[in-house]
């Protein structure tokens, strides 16, 4: 079957917010006071599957990635990120060594120290990167330090992943929307005990 490259990001941001209006509904034309907590965990939980999928597709749609070889002091840019190489320096560990790059995040007027690594093992002799990740509220932005070119250059790999912060703020709606229609119930539950005792 053949989708058109960069449609399914969009059908489901398309889907996230049919979900988001959805699950609204059942608060349409009603008295907000006098509506169940039951139903308002339920609205909670529907909107943070919306949101998350939406921070989903966000990711998939409009992360940006640059691989550049860059000397000391000399930057690189992706997304709203301008990445600076301040410099390399050796990292010893417990059972691992590691070269470890000084970047400086710039965005605006802020700035933001990263490390990402290089790390080396011995037992096995292998090697791996370590990112190092900056969280905004708008996105994440991954570094990543790779090999150098022999010339004095090292690689880096950076990603922008815009609004990939909804999945994690969709799950927090999920889990105090699952509460609230857990306590919603209980209550629920109780007052009908007590009727039943007078009855």
């Amino acid at each position: 079957l053949f989708v058109w490259p960069g449609v399914l990001p969009w059908a489901g941001l398309s889907l996230a917010a049919g979900l988001a209006v959805a699950s609204v509904a059942p608060l349409w034309k009603r008295n907000l006071r006098r509506t169940p907590m039951f139903t308002y965990g339920m609205v909670l939980a529907h909107l943070g599957i919306a949101v998350s999928l939406a921070g989903m597709a966000s990711d998939s749609a409009f992360t940006k990635e640059t691989l550049v070889a860059v000397r000391a002091g000399e930057a690189a840019r992706v997304g709203p990120y301008s990445v600076t190489l301040d410099g390399i320096s050796p990292v010893i560990g417990e059972n691992w060594s590691a070269l470890e790059a000084q970047l400086t995040a710039t965005r605006a007027e802020d700035s933001t120290r990263l490390h990402p690594q290089l790390r080396f093992f011995a037992n096995p002799p292998t090697s791996t990167n370590e990112s190092a990740i900056l969280t905004a509220l708008d996105g994440q932005l991954y570094t990543v330090l790779g090999q150098p070119d022999g010339q004095g250059r090292w690689q880096l790999r950076l990603w922008w992943k815009p609004f990939v912060t909804l999945i994690w703020f969709g799950g927090v709606l999920i889990a105090l929307g699952g509460a609230l229609s857990l306590v919603g119930r209980l209550r629920r539950e109780r007052r009908s005990a007590v009727r039943a005792a007078w009855a």
